[in-house]
């Protein structure tokens, strides 16, 4: 007797795919002034995570109002024709560290209080892992003083690495001059070096 195969359909209904920001308390380090240094304590911070990290290129963009993408060594190349570029810090301005051996994919802090020609402070994201901090002293250690190298605040007084940096870009369009940034001493119009893929965001990195 021959067996009839009979066709089951299933339809199975999946619940709607939902979108959101995670919400959560994260370390800030705020600058404490005593004993002639700075001393950076974590306090909560409600801040927007992606994907459940924090990076720096979102958190740059959101700070500053610098509306660019792209790893965080891109911004300066990416910032020609759209917003101006210098040598000088002011508040607000984005500071552009260069692809190194350290950071390879570059790093971007935000300016946020103009000490002296020499050292300011900057709000940034993820350079200590998965944290924001806030007031973070950085100075220049460039043989001209045009920020083309600087030194970031490990605590304590005390200062890490140097890094190289293309300069400062400026939440203001472009004038009609030609920005220059500097590198080992000589002058050389900034631009990225070339690449087949563009990231949205900067992954982590563990510095000192």
């Amino acid at each position: 007797m021959p067996v009839r195969h009979v066709a089951v359909r299933h339809e199975i209904f999946h619940r709607p795919v939902e979108t959101h920001a995670v919400y959560r308390r994260i370390a800030v380090r705020r600058p404490d002034y005593r004993h002639g240094y700075i001393e950076h304590h974590y306090v909560p911070h409600r801040f927007i995570r992606r994907a459940d990290y924090l990076w720096c290129v979102p958190y740059a963009r959101d700070v500053s109002h610098i509306d660019l993408t792209g790893d965080a060594f891109l911004w300066w190349a990416e910032a020609a024709g759209r917003y101006q570029r210098g040598e000088r810090p002011e508040p607000g301005a984005v500071l552009n560290f260069r692809s190194s051996s350290r950071i390879p994919l570059g790093h971007v802090a935000v300016v946020s209080r103009v000490i002296n020609s020499r050292e300011i402070l900057v709000d940034q994201a993820n350079w200590v892992p998965d944290s924001v901090t806030r007031n973070v002293p950085v100075i220049d250690v460039s043989p001209n003083n045009n920020w083309s190298e600087v030194q970031v605040s490990i605590g304590g007084g005390q200062f890490g690495a140097t890094y190289p940096t293309y300069g400062f870009i400026y939440d203001q369009h472009p004038g009609a001059g030609m920005i220059y940034a500097h590198n080992a001493g000589s002058t050389e119009v900034a631009a990225a070096p070339p690449v087949t893929k563009i990231r949205l965001i900067a992954p982590d990195r563990t510095l000192r």
